[in-house]
């Protein structure tokens, strides 16, 4: 791509001004009709050292409402924002309904980072990062009607001299300190054709790359403010896109059959496994801790097959400084603004500890799918979503660990009358546990498909056969344990 890049057309000031004041207008309005929109837009920029990617940047603000974005470099990104699985700094930043993110420098410069030094302090978390994950991340996002725009800002390898003795003659001994990315002196054709590489893995229709020609500012400057101008009030103009459903095959899944809900397990031996194993899972999680290995388990399961009781068992053996549970609900006001994933990847653990989901991410697929609160393409596209956002989970190194917990649905109604006839237990029961349960065959179903397309080697589902509490809370806890144990006993 960068071969196809004029690098010798100039503009004069004068002409450059005039253009970019109608620019400027066009660009001030454009924000403000996303805003009222509600379509949160993503800008990368990215490119040679030298090619005045800031001053293009700080252009952009003087005609935006400094309200609605914010400007992040990974370059200065902290040792704890670089000790998390490598979306999640872009996760905890993604702009909200109607706001803009601007990356001076992003996902991308990290994957280069990595490739060139692997061995550089801080690329851990980047290490299995590959172009393949780039654009699965870049499509969830435009597939949620994100607006992405990619700008490689592309100067040849005189200019980029040039402005690099400029910039060390200015700054002096400061200018590593005001410039610490990685270095591209003496080495302009091997970067060449890394970024070339770079561009055409990723240079995808739902968030294309443009190159810009850089060396001329003027030129670069009016490019850029061009193509986000006219790529802004497009995408408004055709508004938002629906995904659109899949050509499903008649398949059905049959995965829960495959349990007996009934196990048995007498009180008394319960008891003494319970012992057994919250002690070692106490010092399991030390261990853990230790070896700053996290985890993520989540919990799924029928309501009132055991969820809440399970948990307990599980907490009250760990410390409850190194876990957090977060129990999981409709989305709120605040988090309707956002992907549906970014609620969770914001409370994703930090090394060593433990993050226990009560109801997970598998709601899209479930509640959000027969009630009709994701339309099909959004709760379709969902698997392979989920199954990336795992795997990613699961590379950088942490457990994940998913339950869904098995019961009968005469063993749900025994429950449920309990709990209606009990005083002290009737905050538990709503009319729509009642009216969910008149949907048990199509919730049978959505869960069937969801076992049997998520179910991978780095983020297992453990179906827990619930009828009997004990059994259920020993199956969980042991299945903890040896989890842990494999862990640690994997370097990686």
């Amino acid at each position: 791509m960068l071969d196809r890049v004029d690098l010798s057309e100039k503009l004069s000031k004068k002409h450059y001004k005039k253009i970019m004041d109608d620019l400027g207008e066009r660009l001030g309005l454009a924000q403000r009709a996303a805003r009222d929109a509600k379509r949160p837009i993503i800008i990368v920029f990215e490119g040679w050292r030298g090619s005045h990617r800031s001053a293009v940047i700080n252009t952009i603000m003087q005609y935006m409402d400094a309200r609605g974005f914010d400007v992040y470099s990974t370059v200065r990104m902290e040792h704890d924002e670089k000790a998390q699985p490598f979306f999640t700094f872009f996760w905890q930043h993604l702009p909200a309904d109607g706001n803009i993110a601007v990356y001076h420098r992003s996902w991308y410069y990290l994957k280069n980072l990595n490739d060139i030094t692997p061995d550089h302090e801080g690329c851990d978390h980047c290490k299995h990062m590959s172009f393949g994950h780039i654009n699965a991340f870049e499509k969830v996002l435009t597939d949620d009607n994100y607006i992405v725009l990619k700008y490689f800002l592309h100067i040849s390898e005189e200019t980029q001299v040039k402005r690099l003795q400029k910039g060390e003659k200015t700054l002096g001994k400061a200018w590593r300190e005001v410039n610490p990315a990685y270095d591209e002196s003496n080495n302009y054709k091997e970067f060449y054709t890394r970024y070339d590489n770079m561009l055409e893995a990723t240079n995808k229709p739902n968030a294309p790359w443009m190159v810009v020609a850089a060396d001329d500012p003027e030129v670069a400057g009016i490019q850029v403010f061009t193509n986000i101008v006219e790529r802004i009030e497009n995408a408004l103009e055709v508004g938002p896109q629906v995904t659109p459903e899949e050509n499903r095959e008649d398949v059905k899944y049959d995965e829960l059959s495959k349990y007996e809900p009934y196990q048995e397990l007498s009180k008394e031996q319960y008891k003494k496994e319970l012992a057994k194993y919250q002690k070692k899972l106490a010092k399991l999680q030390i261990d853990m801790f230790r070896r700053g290995i996290s985890a993520v388990i989540g919990f799924e399961g029928w309501d009132a097959a055991g969820k809440g009781g399970s948990i307990r068992r599980l907490t009250e053996a760990m410390d409850p400084l190194g876990y957090t549970v977060h129990p999981v609900a409709a989305p709120n006001a605040v988090e309707r603004q956002f992907n549906h994933l970014w609620r969770f990847w914001i409370n994703l653990p930090q090394p060593g500890n433990i993050a226990i989901f009560d109801r997970t991410w598998y709601g899209r697929v479930m509640v959000e799918r027969l009630e009709g609160f994701a339309q099909p393409g959004e709760w379709q596209r969902a698997y392979e979503e989920m199954n990336d956002m795992e795997e990613q989970w699961a590379e950088h190194g942490m457990v994940v660990l998913k339950f869904w917990l098995q019961i009968d649905k005469d063993e749900q109604l025994r429950r449920f009358t309990d709990r209606q006839n009990t005083p002290n237990k009737q905050w538990k029961i709503t009319e729509e546990d009642w009216r969910n349960r008149d949907k048990w065959e199509a919730y049978e179903d959505a869960v069937n498909e969801m076992i049997a397309r998520t179910n991978k080697p780095y983020a297992p589902w453990v179906v827990v056969e619930g009828n009997n509490k004990y059994y259920a809370r020993i199956k969980v806890i042991k299945t903890v344990c040896e989890a842990f144990e494999k862990r640690l006993k994997n370097k990686m």
